[in-house]
């Protein structure tokens, strides 16, 4: 049963652009042709407009009978400052406990009578709000969505449930050793950056998150110049279109200047950055950080199925070799600005576990990954080229297990919307991991986790302060 609950709150910035990497597909875009209605087929998918110029895309899918509408919210972070941080998380969580016509209680005894679902989710690039239910109930699940959309009720119990929500969330900075080393690594390589302002509420934000400042961002975000909609199921372009003129299509186009974040790279190095808490005693939570890929480069995917191939190699250097921690890995986070990492989860051995991970750097280096050991206790190595269609493949496998649920193709959709402008160019951008080389694969790596000084973080006791080694 699925309920209006309150949305889970994470470090977006390092989590969310993460899981967009798990969804990877195989089609490719075809050309745009118009149809007798207007609206624009493309892979199945007619783009229409509604009377005030919002884009509608829809998907159709006549395989089950849930359907999936996302409004979204183009400019995210870039209508923030570092002091209004989340400030646009909090205002869509608002949206879903309460508006105008339908209070809290309300919301959720509907939610359980036709187990329906509306959710929020942001990014720096912008917002969505979601709802998912099965087509009988959509005719009265529609009204009930975009009155959370136009009219959010901001009740003061309400806001105030949100705000000890986030009071949680800014304890477990400082009890959760995590969420320490997320927070105070952000903090230090995103300092004089655009990605300073986070999507998330912050310490030094939350005394900002007001229904007063979320009242002024909804009247800003209100703006049909900044608003896309996506549809998928058994939709008809022109027919929604038409219902959702009744709402979304009375949006007035305002006529501030619109933003536009200029992004540079990420610029990462320094002597290791060693933070103490209790909660981390007798154990170590590390990361090495670098600038890594934009999400528009052409090394993206290369860079993408390095780490998850080194992953494999740390694993069987640090944790099964070695037993120096309980997680390895690897990963980049593939935003405009990105960032290729290194984790530790665990370290039990804090004076060489630095040290095992440049061994598990030199085999992946010289273009190797493990497949076990030899009789001789040696390990059993093969060609990053024996083992890349495997990597690949664990991609492919991720797109169909996530495109189940229209849900899911919608957020995608959104995503390749907000990231590129165009609903099929995420789509279109991983088609190509099928064109990518062991030797780009290498070079990827080489470019990222060799070349860029870096700089690590960790969180460790007290007393394993002078224990740990770099």
């Amino acid at each position: 049963m699925k309920l209006f609950l309150k949305p889970r709150r994470t470090f977006i910035c390092i989590i969310a652009a993460c899981m967009f990497f798990s969804c990877v597909t195989t089609s490719l875009r075809k050309n745009d042709t118009q149809t007798a209605n207007g609206a624009f087929s493309q892979n199945e998918m007619q783009i229409a407009h509604l009377a005030n110029g919002i884009p509608l895309y829809v998907q159709k899918n006549t395989a089950n009978r849930k359907l999936a509408l996302l409004v979204i919210v183009q400019g995210g972070t870039a209508y923030l400052t570092r002091e209004t941080s989340g400030l646009e998380s909090a205002l869509f969580s608002m949206m879903t406990y309460g508006s105008q016509k339908y209070n809290y209680d309300t919301l959720q005894q509907l939610a359980y009578e036709m187990n329906i679902a509306i959710t929020p989710s942001v990014s720096r690039e912008g917002a969505i709000l979601s709802m998912s239910c099965i087509d009988y109930y959509f005719e009265t699940v529609l009204p009930i969505f975009a009155d959370a959309f136009l009219h959010p009720a901001f009740e003061k119990e309400q806001y105030d449930t949100l705000m000890t929500g986030y009071a949680q969330d800014m304890q477990r900075l400082q009890t959760d050793s995590q969420n320490m080393l997320a927070y105070e690594m952000t903090q230090t390589i995103f300092k004089n950056h655009p990605y300073e302002v986070s999507s998330a509420v912050r310490p030094y934000s939350i005394e900002n998150i007001t229904i007063e400042n979320m009242r002024r961002l909804h009247e800003k975000d209100m703006d049909a110049r900044r608003i896309m909609i996506v549809a998928v199921g058994n939709f008809n372009a022109k027919t929604l279109a038409k219902k959702l003129n009744k709402t979304f299509g009375a949006i007035d186009a305002q006529s501030y200047e619109l933003r536009y974040a200029d992004v540079p790279p990420l610029s990462i190095s320094g002597a290791p950055v060693v933070i103490t808490s209790e909660a981390a005693s007798g154990t170590g939570y590390l990361e090495k950080v670098a600038s890594g890929p934009s999400i528009f480069d052409d090394d993206m995917l290369a860079a993408s199925l390095a780490a998850t191939m080194y992953s494999q190699v740390l694993f069987n250097v640090v944790r099964e070799k070695y037993g120096a921690c309980y997680t390895p890995s690897a990963s980049i986070t593939p935003m405009r600005a990105g960032m290729a990492s290194v984790h530790i989860f665990k370290a039990s051995d804090l004076q060489n576990v630095v040290t095992y991970e440049k061994e598990a750097h030199a085999i992946f280096a010289s273009g190797f990954v493990i497949d076990g050991k030899n009789d001789d206790g040696t390990y059993a190595l093969s060609p990053i080229a024996d083992r890349l269609e495997g990597c690949k493949n664990q991609y492919i496998n991720s797109f169909y297990a996530s495109s189940v649920m229209n849900s899911s193709v919608a957020s995608r959709i959104a995503y390749s919307l907000l990231m590129f402008g165009e609903p099929h160019a995420y789509d279109e951008k991983i088609a190509r991991i099928a064109d990518v080389s062991a030797k780009e694969v290498q070079a990827a790596f080489k470019k990222y986790w060799a070349e860029k000084s870096g700089q690590w973080f960790a969180v460790v006791g007290p007393a394993d302060k002078t224990q740990i080694q770099f």
